[in-house]
């Protein structure tokens, strides 16, 4: 991997972090915006005189502003544009305007005070320091373009003045950054407790789990030959209570039934740990699996609470495929989309589950379909996001659809969520043509 590519996953990263933390917000930053504007401009040009205003860069700045008012409302087909707005937003408002300001005002006390708000509210707004050091590197340097192509200023004076200043400028966002960085801490925090209640869980569930399978291996050698006696004791005709033959058969193979549960349950245990610690995933144990096979024993295995839950959930056995990769974990994600989705439709009183297959060219996509209450537009983009919950996904923690996400990219395939409010969510998971 690439220095370059690694460096755009995590601007990328941190752009999706910065929206997600900052949208609860966006309506009311618009509202900050559309009023500050004009009105600073009143401010500044009569009650408390500045050298120069300028009304169009200052009605430009609201009118960018208004679209963060109905962020909540956005349409579906312009989500995908958000970041890139976003972005925009904060480079014109922020780093480029008071920059501008600030050369036009020949560095003035206000102006310079104002830059260093203005540096601020970029930290918090951005979060990572990478991210805030490029936009306002970008932003300073189109506000010093436009001063040079629309002022006739000794430029070298003000540049020897603004370089004064720089390191002014420069501890704000160092120093707005590293309290930003507590914000990660208490992140990783949160994941290292998950994995310290996980790992205490396991302790207690692996103890019993083991004396269990101590004992079948008892059942594994006696019980076949108690079967067997049983058998001829019938057929001699010695006074022995009857068992049905179909019973019979299920007792010979009780143990290897709950050596499997237990092996599955520590499978479970591993899966939970490996969610919690939000790790790679070891590929050491992929092999070919039937997708129809693993959606089959998922939902044999599922613990559903009733029948009604059960008849919630239906899947038509269509053509089959064959991925590679761990049998265990697409269960555990089909577990997870199939909990969350009867949460929404149990919630929301209506709606069913549908799963189906479909085989394709290049890649096969498995998807858990629900006809439940839907995901607002504006979260449906954070889903796996780790700690992002809401009232309709990922009840809980905030890691299953997170976790979902990081078995889908260890078997090399892609996992995306689409949804309409009041109408249905679909989880889409497309598996790479297998090879072994």
């Amino acid at each position: 991997m690439s220095y370059l590519h690694i460096v755009k996953e995590r601007l990328r990263r941190s752009l999706n972090e910065s929206i997600h933390y900052s949208r609860y917000n966006a309506p009311m930053i618009g509202v900050l915006g559309v009023i500050t504007f004009p009105l600073y401009y009143y401010v500044w040009l009569y009650l408390f005189p500045q050298a120069y205003e300028n009304l169009p860069l200052r009605l430009i700045g609201m009118i960018i502003c208004v679209p963060l008012l109905l962020y909540g409302r956005w349409p579906k087909k312009l989500a995908p544009y958000f970041p890139a707005y976003w972005i925009l937003f904060l480079l014109y408002t922020l780093p480029f305007f008071f920059t501008y300001m600030l050369l036009r005002n020949d560095l003035s006390m206000i102006w310079s005070m104002s830059t260093m708000a203005a540096l601020f509210f970029l930290v918090l707004a951005l979060y990572d320091w990478l991210l805030v050091i490029l936009v306002a590197l970008l932003g300073s340097l189109l506000g010093w373009a436009a001063f040079l192509m629309t002022s006739d200023a000794d430029t070298v004076a003000l540049a020897t003045l603004y370089i004064q200043q720089l390191p002014i400028y420069a501890f704000v966002i160092i120093g707005g950054s590293i309290f930003n960085y507590n914000a990660q801490l208490v992140k990783e925090e949160k994941l290292n407790a998950h994995a310290a209640v996980g790992r205490n869980i396991a302790h207690e569930l692996r103890t019993p789990l083991l004396g269990m399978k101590a004992a079948t291996s008892g059942l594994s050698h006696y019980l076949p030959h108690l079967v067997d006696a049983h058998q001829q004791a019938m057929l001699s005709g010695l006074p022995v209570r009857s068992i049905r033959a179909t019973r019979l058969e299920r007792l010979r193979e009780a143990s290897d039934r709950i050596e499997e549960e237990i092996d599955y349950a520590n499978t479970i245990i591993d899966m939970l740990l490996l969610s919690a610690n939000q790790t790679t995933i070891k590929k050491d144990s992929f092999a070919l699996h039937s997708m129809n096979d693993t959606i089959e024993r998922a939902l044999q295995r599922f613990p559903f609470k009733s029948e009604h839950e059960r008849d919630l959930v239906s899947w038509d056995r269509g053509e089959d495929f064959v991925y590679f990769g761990s049998d265990l974990l697409v269960m555990h994600v089909v577990f997870n989309l199939v909990k969350n989705a009867l949460h929404s439709v149990l919630n929301s009183g209506q709606g069913t589950i549908r799963i189906t297959t479909l085989p394709g060219k290049q890649f096969n996509r498995l998807s858990v379909l629900d006809t439940g209450p839907g995901i607002d537009p504006s979260r449906v983009k954070h889903v796996f996001d780790y700690f992002f919950s809401s009232k309709t996904i990922d009840q809980g923690s905030g890691l299953g659809l997170s976790f979902c996400k990081l078995v889908m990219e260890s078997l090399n395939g892609r996992i995306r969520c689409d949804s309409r409010l009041n109408e249905y969510t679909l989880f889409e998971m497309s598996f790479p043509q297998a090879t072994s």
